[in-house]
């Protein structure tokens, strides 16, 4: 009995390591950089390109609350960052370009 409570604690504690892991510190810039381009995409109504980050988002993910905290804890402090700084939006093109240099960095961190 003290055998298997032994192996059922040990199982345990592999399975509690395995969901709190950390991601790589790649993937965190890759999620950061994301919610960041989200946040002034949000603020510059590029809706389609909301809509891309948040599907390459799903398409790459694993399903961790964490990595969704991380995205949306970036995306906020993009949007009040661009506001109180009272930028121009970034043209069009240059913000695509910037969104899929960020969604190519996160295929590559998150790479299955």
């Amino acid at each position: 009995m003290r055998f298997s409570f032994s192996i059922g604690v040990f199982c345990l504690g592999v399975l509690f390591a395995q969901s709190v892991r950390a991601e790589t510190a790649d993937q965190h810039a890759a999620i950061t950089m994301l919610g960041e381009l989200n946040g002034v995409a949000l603020q510059c109504r590029y809706f389609e390109q909301v809509q891309r980050i948040k599907h390459t988002l799903v398409a790459n993910l694993p399903k961790r609350r964490e990595l969704g905290l991380l995205f949306e804890e970036a995306t906020n402090t993009s949007f009040l960052a661009f506001m109180q700084r009272d930028e121009a939006c970034p043209g069009s093109a240059d913000f695509v370009s910037q969104v899929d240099s960020a969604v190519d960095r996160l295929e590559t961190a998150f790479a299955r």
